[in-house]
């Protein structure tokens, strides 16, 4: 089976004691807002990061969504990309 918990991205269930564990995880989960996209998220505190977010950060992408509408160029324009 294959289940999204947002404590840990994608989760992979084959056997009982895999189950058991997701199913703790979300027992302890409470409902928080992600502090990057602001939505509201089952998270294990002092969690505040969603694993979308987490995994944009991990990625290069801004810590906050503040900045995607920043002025600010982020890439060096006298290098070709």
């Amino acid at each position: 089976m294959l289940a999204y918990e947002d404590n840990f991205g994608f989760w992979d269930i084959h056997e009982s004691e895999e189950q058991a564990f997701f199913d703790y995880v979300q027992r302890q989960s409470v409902l928080i807002a992600c502090e990057r996209c602001e939505r509201p998220v089952p998270l294990i505190p002092p969690k505040a990061l969603c694993a979308s977010c987490v995994s944009a950060v991990e990625y290069g992408a801004p810590a906050s969504m503040k900045e995607y509408g920043s002025q600010e160029t982020l890439l060096d324009s006298a290098r070709p990309s």
